[in-house]
């Protein structure tokens, strides 16, 4: 049996479609839970009544740890390869909603057998995901977990499927990924996206973005390998509090880890020599892959995905400037939300119970931390015991046009790596003393991010922001070569161009350019080449004739550079 633990601030689901005949009934009524705990459920082969007893006593301590005695049972296929048939699985999960009961938890269960549209929001605490596994005790069944084998060509074939998604609005991302030809996901790779050429751009444009913040605010860009050894792990914690969510492996005798987290590379580098307190702050900033071994998958879409990229930075700063870093990073936050439009509501998390250093150095930092979001002027909530289990932060919930809250932005301030790590700076008194370290994302994930603004936009994303910012359509196959000269020049200016020159009606690929959402439709026919101007249709269905190229490049740069 997998599982994997997660306390939430809400939980909303509604039944789509039935997946097997053995389905159980449902109303197809949406359902939203808030603040309990959420035991996403595969049971595997060989499951039985004593695993259903053991996973039931570890989620009670589980929930007593935070103090709570709310439960949902959600069954998840997604979090196994080796499930047991319906007709076993079923039976297992109610023998585990018969047990929680008579534990005295407060017990609901989401229909078994169906597809859900599903959403939730994850606590920011240490404790908030948890996974665990469990083995069956009938190994010698007819059910037991067959031994690991080659696949032969046909299955590994079968194999090389992509998911599909159905019975999904318009709007979701996940359509929306498929219908303007981002990204998909593939079954060989559970919980990682596929980038397609215009998902790759998009992202990219993401990434320019925030390099131009980068450059106004003095950081420095690096990049670190995605494995290291596992004693870099358990100097930084992460052995001991989020080992479960890693991805493990072996490099001869070596046990190897692939990075869930940036920081304590970071740390390494800086580790390299040795620094003055006139150099400090230090920016360091990122966007490495990350690896994170926690739920994913189709159900989630970029959502929740196990290889992801952060808009990452770590400040290592005295802790007299620790204020004045905060305020410029809450700055930058401000100006970076501003272009996209969205509101968000500010969180400060304390002191979890699971957590390093003492109640006078937390003290400190979280005083910082709120002694910032006052100076800004901004409301804030309080989030008892939702810190890291290193330190207390700002988390930042984004609000999207449909009036949801997406927890996109964290700042940090620790006081507990830098004594692991042994970080020093050369004070003014030519004594060694320990510096600070401030975490930042703001964006977050933006695989994550790409998928909001997806769902924010409804997929009509802005020019600066859009793949393509204009697609050429020759009128007729004479006109292709002017159509060639026309893309050259707008790639030349700047504009992200691509041309439709092969055969078919006009009106086609007109409304092929509509589905996929392109700012502007160039068409040149023979009156356009013989004047050297452009006839140009925008989103709107508003035509324009007689543009002349320059005057189409500099609009489209001037929509993209306001934005940098």
């Amino acid at each position: 049996m997998k599982i994997l633990q997660m306390h939430a601030d809400f939980i909303e689901y509604k039944p789509v479609k039935k997946e097997i005949s053995g389905a159980e009934e449902s109303d197809g009524r949406q359902v939203r839970e808030e603040d309990l705990v959420v035991l996403f459920t595969a049971v595997e082969a060989g499951d039985d009544a004593a695993v259903a007893k053991r996973a039931v006593a570890e989620a009670k301590e589980f929930l007593a740890k935070l103090g709570t005695k709310r439960v949902m049972l959600y069954p998840f296929a997604h979090l196994s390869q080796d499930l047991a048939s319906p007709s076993d699985a079923l039976p297992v999960l109610l023998e585990m909603e018969r047990e929680a009961r008579s534990a005295g938890l407060e017990v609901q269960r989401a229909p078994f057998g169906w597809t859900k549209a599903l959403q939730i929001k994850v606590k920011g605490h240490p404790l908030a995901e948890m996974s665990r596994s469990y083995s069956g005790s009938a190994p010698a069944t007819a059910q037991a977990r067959k031994p690991a084998k080659g696949l032969t060509e046909a299955e590994a074939m079968a194999r090389l499927k992509r998911s599909n998604f159905v019975d999904l609005p318009d709007t979701d991302h996940r359509v929306l990924g498929e219908k303007l030809d981002l990204f998909s996901f593939q079954e060989v790779s559970p919980g990682m996206v596929y980038l397609h050429e215009k998902g790759f751009m998009l992202k990219s444009v993401l990434v320019d973005f925030m390099r131009a913040e980068l450059s106004r605010g003095g950081y420095q860009e690096v990049s670190t390998p995605s494995l290291a050894n596992t004693a870099l792990w358990q100097v930084s914690g992460h052995s001991a509090h989020y080992k479960d969510n890693m991805f493990l492996t072996s490099l001869g005798s070596e046990e190897m880890g692939m990075k869930p987290m940036n920081c304590p590379s970071h740390f390494l580098i800086y580790k390299t020599r040795k620094w003055s307190f006139r150099e400090l702050p230090v920016r360091y900033a990122t966007f490495d892959s990350l690896y994170r071994n926690e739920l994913s998958g189709v159900s989630s879409g970029l959502f929740r995905v196990k290889a992801l990229t952060q808009d990452d930075a770590h400040i290592i700063a005295m802790e007299e400037q620790a204020g004045d870093e905060l305020l410029k990073l809450l700055d930058m936050m401000e100006r970076v939300y501003g272009v996209f439009g969205l509101g968000y509501k500010v969180n400060v998390s304390t002191r979890p119970d699971d957590s390093m250093g003492t109640d006078e150095e937390w003290q400190r930092a979280t005083d910082a931390l709120i002694g910032a979001v006052k100076a800004k002027g901004w409301a804030y909530e309080v989030k008892e015991k939702e810190g890291s289990f290193y330190s207390p932060k700002i988390d930042v919930d984004v609000k999207d046009s449909l009036g949801r809250e997406w927890q996109c932005g964290t700042f940090q301030l620790d006081l507990q790596m830098p004594k692991r790590f042994r970080l020093a700076y050369t004070g003014s008194d030519g004594k060694e003393h320990t510096p600070v370290v401030l975490h930042r994302t703001i964006l977050g994930s933006l695989e994550r991010f790409m998928g909001i603004m997806l769902e924010h936009y409804k997929g009509t994303l802005p020019v600066w922001l859009s793949p393509v910012q204009a697609r050429v359509l020759p009128l007729s196959d004479e006109h292709v070569a002017y159509g060639r000269d026309v893309l050259a020049g707008l790639e030349a200016g700047g504009v992200r161009a691509d041309a439709d020159f092969q055969q078919g009606t006009l009106n086609a690929k007109v409304r092929d350019a509509q589905i996929q959402r392109i700012p502007y439709v160039v068409v040149v026919g023979g009156k356009e080449e013989s004047s050297g101007t452009l006839a140009v249709r925008t989103r709107d269905g508003k035509q324009r004739f007689g543009l002349k190229m320059e005057d189409l490049v500099s609009e489209v740069r001037g929509l993209s550079e306001r934005h940098q």
